[in-house]
């Protein structure tokens, strides 16, 4: 291979090249690979040094050496500039779309990174030092540059910033080498700078998949045969362990009552094959191929927003998973004992493919599964256990967290008695030392709409179980400050909120505590709530909603109703009408009644005002919210007459 190449030897403007570029251990290759399985149409060469008989074995030492201080400057041009040239005459297929790791910029980043190790010199004087000794290959290597897209992947948009992260993924650089790397990022970013990337793509921490997403949308626009990353949305729980029923009882309750889409990881595996792409048959080529059969499957779904899969054993194939899907991936490990006693035949996992045949399930025999939700085999209630692990596995990534903000007792504007109440409340729970994680209020004293003799105190205390003692003897010694009042104390620990083990109504308290229905006095530092998702908000709004129905209809059989728990009922299933249909939130009674009043009269003439206290009014507006619910029943078909009846 000649290193000075003629100047008009240069690859045909019609190549159509993306160029994925970027410093050491950002992600290129794993990126490409993840590309080149998604689409068939493209072809990835070789890595360049493979197209230079004189490139050396770079590992280690040998590598800095060479690079550094073993070849002539002019040599190491020659080399490099004739490897990338002649992976760019490389004879392409009709209609390939080819994909390349590190484009024609990133010569000159290298032998300019180079220039300021041995020079010691600047940035500036480093590049125009790579630029003179790339002279005899100018217009060749401007011809390879123009028939590409060059996309950049960087750890970070400050090149110092991006070049201690890459440091810290090395496996012990040495100081020379350590030097050579800040000064190539300090390059990327100048020619970034210059234009001679076409886009750049921030890596950061973010997971792999965020990654692959954000470079096919960008992608997608130039070539549609390059497909959006579907990724991205979809949250994935891993289910592991030797015990099958264990794990089929995990997989049908996240699908039946959390709302995933159970796969087999197997099948995924085999949907992504790819006799083009090598398999190296490891843990992270394993993980790679599931997700790319994921890929393909939520591409065809788009629906879906939450899948499991299984079975996937093993630290080391979990770990790589994680690396790809991040946060968004969680690991189970049912222990035996979980499924059912006896367990019938377990339905099959969804296959991607008609007639698809279960593949031998991925697993690491030789690994412990990972302790995230991972249970001890001893134990009890198994069963139970598993599903409160399952609904904090679904909620803690459905689910987003409010870091909360202590208001003080008299911006509440309660009447005296209650004000002095919740401070001695607030410091007998906290001193000396905090018995509780969380005291606040609630309801109507939260919302400034307390109505003295109408209106309860609601309280919510967040704490553990062997805090109840003196929870009660605080509440004891408290109650004649209350004056008559009636205080509703609500007591709930950290892990119950998390699994979503809460009544409707602190459902309710959660999702509105964004806008100021929760009214923190105390919490311990860094506490932060967790703001139920859309879907699991609506779930439990339509269960309150039947539970009114049923309470108004008790209290309207009754000769003499409790106009209270009446009104306040039809208040709630006023509330949940107007909430499902339009989606506003009227956190007051008397503003739901009004509003549904205006949303539809029903007869009743004039807007009902304060009716609480009016039997008639009460009974009158129950009947009318009570008719509009039923009104959204689809009426059953009444059996037809069969003509065998007495005459």
């Amino acid at each position: 291979m000649p290193l000075n190449p003629p100047a008009e030897d240069r690859p045909p403007a019609a190549h159509r090249v993306i160029a994925v570029s970027g410093p050491a251990y950002v992600g290129k290759d794993t990126q490409l690979r993840m590309l080149a399985r998604r689409v068939s149409q493209i072809d990835t060469p070789a890595p360049v040094e493979t197209y230079a008989s004189r490139w050396p074995a770079l590992s280690g030492t040998e590598a800095t050496g060479w690079w550094l201080d073993g070849a002539s400057y002019q040599e190491l041009a020659d080399v490099l500039a004739a490897a990338y040239l002649a992976r760019a005459r490389r004879p392409r297929a009709s209609g390939e779309l080819r994909c390349v790791r590190q484009g024609l910029p990133m010569l000159e980043a290298t032998l300019a990174a180079v220039a300021a190790v041995r020079e010691r010199c600047g940035t500036a004087r480093a590049a125009r030092e790579a630029r003179a000794v790339l002279a005899p290959y100018r217009t060749a290597l401007r011809a390879s540059e123009d028939t590409e897209y060059g996309v950049v992947l960087l750890h970070d948009e400050e090149p110092a910033q991006s070049a201690a992260h890459g440091l810290a993924r090395s496996p012990a650089p040495d100081s020379l080498l350590e030097y050579y790397q800040r000064r190539l990022h300090e390059q990327i970013n100048r020619l970034l700078d210059e234009g001679r990337f076409d886009t750049a793509v921030v890596v950061g921490d973010r997971p792999a998949v965020d990654v692959q997403h954000e470079l096919r949308q960008r992608l997608h626009r130039l070539y549609p045969a390059i497909p959006e990353c579907a990724l991205s949305r979809v949250r994935v729980a891993a289910l592991g362990g030797d015990c099958e029923h264990a794990r089929d009882a995990a997989g049908e309750y996240l699908r039946t009552r959390r709302g995933y889409a159970r796969l087999n990881a197997a099948h995924l595996a085999a949907a992504s094959h790819d006799p083009s792409v090598p398999e190296t048959g490891d843990a992270a080529a394993l993980a790679e191929r599931i997700a790319d059969g994921l890929d393909r499957y939520c591409a065809a779904h788009p629906f879906l927003d939450r899948v499991s899969i299984e079975p996937v054993r093993g630290r080391v194939t979990v770990e790589a998973l994680r690396t790809l899907f991040g946060d968004r991936l969680r690991a189970v490990h049912p222990e035996p004992g979980a499924g059912p006693a006896a367990a019938p035949h377990a339905p099959t996992p969804h296959a991607l493919a008609p007639g698809s045949v279960p593949g031998p399930a991925p697993e690491d025999a030789t690994s412990e599964p990972p302790a995230e939700h991972s249970v001890q085999h001893a134990a009890p209630w198994p069963r139970l256990r598993l599903q409160r692990r399952l609904d904090r596995l679904a909620f803690d990534t459905a689910w987003t967290f409010r870091p909360l903000k202590p208001v003080s007792v008299h911006s509440l504007n309660l009447p005296s008695s209650l004000g002095t109440y919740l401070r001695d409340l607030r410091e007998r729970l906290t001193r000396p030392s905090p018995a509780v994680d969380l005291v606040a209020v609630t309801g109507s004293a939260a919302r400034g709409t307390y109505r003295h003799g109408w209106s309860d105190l609601d309280v919510l205390v967040l704490a553990p179980q062997d805090a109840l003692p003196r929870l009660r003897n605080v509440r004891t010694e408290l109650a004649p400050v209350l004056d008559g009042v009636r205080m509703t104390m609500t007591v709930l620990t950290e892990d119950e909120f998390r699994a979503g083990a809460l009544p409707p109504r602190l459902l309710h308290v959660l999702t509105l505590s964004g806008a100021g229905a929760l009214a923190p006095l105390w919490c311990a530092p860094g506490l932060a709530l967790p703001v139920p998702d859309a879907v699991t908000y609506a779930d439990v709004s339509v269960r309150d909603g039947v539970q009114a129905a049923v309470t108004l209809r008790k209290q309207l059989l009754l000769a003499e109703p409790d106009l209270r728990v009446l009104y306040k009922a039809t208040a709630l299933l006023a509330k949940i009408m107007l909430r499902m249909e339009s989606g506003a939130e009227y956190p007051a009674d008397d503003q739901a009644v009004t509003a549904f009043h205006h949303r539809r009269p029903d007869g009743l003439g004039a807007a009902p005002g304060d009716v609480r206290y009016d039997r008639a009014g009460t009974e009158r507006m129950a009947a009318a919210v009570l008719r509009g619910w039923l009104a959204t029943l689809t009426p059953a078909p009444r059996p037809e007459a069969t003509g065998h009846g007495a005459t």
